[in-house]
């Protein structure tokens, strides 16, 4: 049975309704490691009084929309942390928790200095790093606080919380370390985009919702947590990195824990695809699962198929596996398939439907001359509705551009997702991105197919990833940059190298003479999957990478800064 959410102003005041009804009702369980003890478990009750007492604490330090950076793993702490801002009227900035990596430091420092943050919220263990990163990034007065003593408060009534058009979250999208942009979402936002999704998926308080997406990404946050905790439902959660060690851990907890929807990018499909094995599959029951949101960029539909027929001696079913579409910019939920997936052929490859945008108008424009074009017709996806955040945090001219676009002859304010696609029978596909087009002897061409076309090429390349884009040289050039199997002899490499190219240009007519090959975990992806390849672009031009085998055109090379260098070598 699904229930309307409460006609509340803020998200902290909704989840305090939600508590109020069904007070012993498991709200949020993390689920622990083998050898890490029991799964936490906190009741709607016991979770809403450390909400209440984070909140206190947090209008006792700072004033109403101050900025809280959230720098902790995903697990109660960051629930209760994440609640209390809502909760206290400050603005929540969700972060990936400092680890070391001079990458994710030098991003999150730059978040830090963009959002203006007053306080950083982590977790005990994480203290020493929090403070020991604060010092050297030079962020001078941004206090270090955990929540450890938050048991020995005192309740206490908060008054009227914050409206549902004050700001509750800024969203950081994944682009580049030094460049990040936050959405800013208001409560208002974030209520419609969970009531859109209830609708589409017909979800209710018996739903249990969870996997393994970090907190700190928004199909995390709204799509599982706040989605579940504000239908009134239970959140089941487990750490990422529990799942990137072992992909059947992910099913096991859908399986133990009776999750009805849970969520991934592409690449999870496939790595759990290739990796369980027949005595865990045997081990499995995953029929309750209603929905199993595919919401990556792009999805794939033979990984998708071959999943789907993997798990079906599991009671996984055609129509569980729920292709959908999203974007920070929106919240996170835009449309989503609630039947068996369904393909559209495009220029030779197939393209998965997305299912009907929910909440949301929905356009596609073509983004020269800003007309609407009629179904069928691939252009940019545009959207406007009550989720489309207020803009980027402090970017008034990238906001009017993205935020504020005008639809000839219609007018309204409309949101440019940068995403290509098209509509046919009210249901939406996804091309690929307007900025990473490749355009080769006339031809546009999506980098994601020359990076499957890459991965059949050889086994080596199996499960790995890629990155495909143009270089100046001075005509656009293609560069295929893909991480390669360390089981691969370096007397193999070269040949490798050829079956890439060979492939390239028989299967999709691209003269590829330039392919690099790298370590695994050279290619900068995002938390949900999706290839950083602007990133990748400049790191290449940048020169100094390091590699285990480059074939590159002489002109390729002369474009570079610094020559490429041999992986191992300083």
């Amino acid at each position: 049975m699904t229930t309307r959410l409460p006609d509340c102003r803020g998200i902290g005041e909704a989840f305090a309704e939600r508590a109020a009804a069904t007070p012993g009702k498991p709200a949020f369980v993390f689920v622990r490691e083998p050898d890490d003890g029991p799964d936490t478990i906190l009741t709607y009750r016991d979770l809403e009084r450390r909400v209440r007492l984070c909140a206190r604490l947090l209008r006792g330090r700072l004033a109403p929309g101050e900025r809280v950076m959230l720098a902790l793993p995903t697990g109660p702490d960051f629930v209760v942390a994440y609640l209390g801002c809502l909760t206290a009227g400050v603005v929540a900035v969700p972060v990936p928790a400092p680890d070391g990596r001079r990458e994710a430091l030098e991003r999150v420092t730059g978040i830090a200095r963009d959002a203006g943050a007053a306080l950083v919220l982590t977790d005990e263990p994480g203290l020493e790093a929090a403070r020991a990163w604060t010092d050297e990034a030079g962020l001078d007065g941004l206090a270090c606080l955990t929540l450890a003593h938050l048991d020995e408060g005192e309740e206490a009534e908060l008054g009227p919380g914050p409206e549902r058009g004050d700001l509750a979250v800024l969203q950081y999208t994944s682009g580049s370390t030094g460049d990040p942009k936050g959405v800013m979402l208001t409560h208002g936002n974030i209520l419609a985009n969970v009531e859109a999704l209830r609708v589409a998926g017909g979800l209710g308080p018996s739903d249990r919702l969870g996997g393994w997406i970090p907190l700190h990404h928004d199909m995390g946050l709204f799509a599982l947590l706040s989605n579940a905790l504000l239908i009134g439902g239970t959140c089941v959660l487990m750490s990422p990195v529990a799942f990137l060690k072992r992909p059947v851990e992910w099913l096991r907890t859908i399986d133990r824990h009776g999750l009805t929807g849970t969520a991934a990018p592409n690449f999870a499909f496939d790595r759990c695809t290739r990796l369980v094995t027949d005595e865990q599959l045997a081990e499995l029951d995953l029929s309750r699962l209603r929905y199993m949101w595919n919401g990556s960029e792009p999805i794939h539909a033979p990984t998708m198929d071959a999943f789907t027929e993997r798990f079906a001696p599991c009671g996984f079913r055609p129509e569980t596996m729920s292709p959908g579409y999203g974007l920070a910019e929106a919240t996170v939920f835009v449309s989503l398939r609630t039947a068996a997936p369904r393909t559209r052929t495009v220029d030779g490859r197939d393209v998965v439907g997305c299912g009907t945008v929910a909440g949301l108008d929905a356009r596609i424009v073509d983004p020269g001359t800003r007309r609407a074009l009629p179904d069928g017709e691939i252009g940019e996806i545009w959207l406007s509705g009550a989720s489309v955040g207020r803009g980027y945090w402090r970017r008034p001219e990238e906001s009017a551009a993205t935020f504020e676009a005008a639809v000839e002859g219609e007018g309204g304010r409309w949101l440019r997702t940068g995403d290509l696609g098209f509509l046919t029978d009210d249901e939406v596909f996804v091309t690929g991105r307007l900025r990473e087009i490749l355009i080769v002897h006339g031809r546009n061409l999506f980098p994601q197919d020359l990076e499957q076309a890459a991965r059949e090429a050889h086994p080596a390349l199996t499960g790995l990833v890629g990155a495909a884009f143009q270089v100046p040289a001075p005509d656009e050039r293609v560069v295929l940059l893909h991480e390669v199997s360390s089981r691969a002899e370096p007397a193999d490499l070269p040949g490798i190298a050829r079956a890439v190219s060979r492939r390239l240009a028989t299967t999709l007519g691209v003269p590829a003479g330039n392919v690099v090959l790298v370590r695994r975990g050279t290619v900068r992806r995002t938390t949900s999957g999706k290839i950083r390849r602007g990133e990748m672009r400049t790191r290449f031009l940048g020169g100094g990478m390091a590699v285990l085998h480059a074939e590159l055109e002489p002109a390729v090379r002369r474009v570079l800064e610094r020559p490429l260098v041999a992986a191992g070598e300083s």
